[in-house]
């Protein structure tokens, strides 16, 4: 299984290729057996992810500063390593990591 942690307005931080089609969805991680705090944990990066984009009009987002883009990476980094662990199985990577993006297409 191919798993990569990216966030995107309105969809799950984890996204799941599938093995036909080779396309990454967006997957629910409560649904792949992941622990109730990692699970809130991904969550949260989302909504902090959401709290950066006024999508109704993107124009009138709040500024993100260079701090704050550095600290959502290395979450995103971290829940990538935690996500990794939970499932041995798998093969998962932060999306804006090129060097480990390897595992698949974007």
């Amino acid at each position: 299984m191919l798993i990569k942690v990216m966030d995107d307005y309105g969809c799950w931080p984890l996204w799941v290729r599938d093995e036909d089609s080779g396309v990454y969805e967006p997957r629910d991680p409560a649904t792949l057996g992941l622990s109730s705090g990692l699970v809130g944990r991904l969550a949260a990066w989302q909504q902090w992810s959401e709290s950066m984009v006024n999508i109704a009009d993107p124009n009138d987002s709040r500024a993100v500063g260079v701090a704050e883009d550095a600290a959502f990476a290395a979450e995103g980094r971290v829940l990538a390593a935690r996500v990794a662990e939970e499932l041995p199985q798998a093969r998962v990577w932060f999306y804006d990591d090129s060097s480990t993006d390897a595992a698949g297409p974007n």
